[in-house]
């Protein structure tokens, strides 16, 4: 990655809040893509554990390295890797290609949309009655917003998102391409009691006749506060009633399915491939890990975690960590699969002990019957 100029490792340092050891102006004018593919121009930043053993074959003129680890070239020294990163790729960023503030020729925008000052609207985008838009927000080419909609000051629209009627965006919020927001919530019912509530209440005779599915309609709406960030591909349901709510600084990743009425807390991070069934609270700073999937009317506390591939269908406590299907404790959880392994081991084991009992006990029968 080519800097926009060269930079000495003092200046470096200075932007990411970092030290420098040893040449502190050497020029800089390219950061390694990957460690082991830089070369003798580049900076490297060299931060995973196996790269940090692999330090002497990396080529690089200079390293950015985590505070505690030994260099025999000039380095720079963070005490946060990750936020050393964000802060040069925040620098470094190319320039986006965006709209020009106001409304692109092509765009279908009802005369009762209200655009604050310099919102930008790109191309084939289409807006309904009644909606505002926000200062600077941009709106880019392709995205469908209802009527009805109000979208706060600095919001980022990503090409080809579908907003629907009543939903409500705060301010900085981005919506990556491809994100549906206020789609029906999933919910019917039937006239008669269904073969499910049948098995459910435990009755054994089902029905073959038809009964089929009514909608109920889905009033409600969708809620996204301040600095919310969701991915491409991602569903938010409306609420049936009141509002299906994402909390502020939350960040939901990419093809994440979030129900009707289902409360995500502040600052929460929900990542790929997740579902969260209808009218679930998840707590603030929580993390749902890929993959996962949240049982209807669940409550998960604050600050828990949910590790990869989990299935929760009960509720989780604040600060807790759980792990597999059903998620458990993950302590409980690795201990059984430590067990699990062993189980051939314990099977012999329990056979070896049952052919010696069963030794004992025809040794002390014979006993019994010299006795007798």
């Amino acid at each position: 990655m080519k800097l926009p100029t060269e930079m000495t490792l003092s200046q470096i340092a200075q932007m990411l809040g970092g030290r420098v050891e040893g040449q502190g102006d050497l020029k800089i004018g390219s950061v390694a893509a990957s460690p082991l593919a830089s070369t003798e121009d580049d900076l490297a930043l060299v931060f995973d554990e196996k790269l940090i053993k692999l330090l002497p074959d990396i080529k690089a003129k200079a390293v950015l390295l985590p505070e505690g680890v030994k260099s025999n070239r000039p380095s720079i020294y963070v005490k946060r890797p990750m936020l050393a990163i964000q802060r040069m790729l925040t620098a470094v960023q190319p320039k986006r290609h965006y709209p020009q503030p106001g409304i692109h020729p092509s765009a279908v925008v009802d005369e009762g949309v209200e655009l604050g000052e310099n919102a930008a609207i790109g191309p084939l985008v289409v807006i309904g009655p009644r909606t505002k838009i926000g200062a600077r927000t941009k709106v880019m080419p392709g995205t469908v917003i209802g009527a009805d909609v109000v979208i706060g000051d600095d919001c980022l629209i990503h090409p080809g998102c579908l907003i629907a009627d009543f939903v409500k965006i705060g301010n900085r919020v981005v919506l990556q391409q491809g994100a549906s927001l206020g789609s029906d919530g999933f919910a019917y019912v039937t006239e008669r009691m269904s073969n499910l509530e049948r098995r459910l209440s435990g009755i054994r005779e089902l029905e073959d006749a038809s009964n089929p599915h009514l909608k109920i309609p889905q009033i409600g709406t969708v809620v996204l506060e301040d600095d919310v960030e969701i991915g491409s591909n991602t569903t938010i349901d409306r609420a049936t009633m009141g509002a299906t709510v994402i909390g502020k600084g939350a960040k939901i990743d990419n093809q994440v399915m979030i129900a009707h009425n289902v409360r995500i807390g502040s600052e929460a991070l929900v990542i790929a491939n997740v579902s969260i069934a209808g009218s679930c609270v998840i707590g603030d700073r929580t993390i749902i890990s890929g993959h996962s999937a949240v049982s209807d009317h669940i409550k998960i506390g604050k600050d828990a975690i949910v590790e990869g591939y989990s299935g929760v269908f009960r509720d989780v406590g604040d600060g807790e960590i759980q792990l597999g299907i059903p998620a458990m404790d993950r302590r409980e959880r690795m201990e059984q699969l430590v067990h699990f392994k062993k189980l051939g081991k314990y099977a012999s084991e329990i056979r070896a002990l049952k052919d010696r009992l069963a030794k004992v006990e025809e040794a002390l029968g014979e006993r019994q019957l010299v006795k007798g």
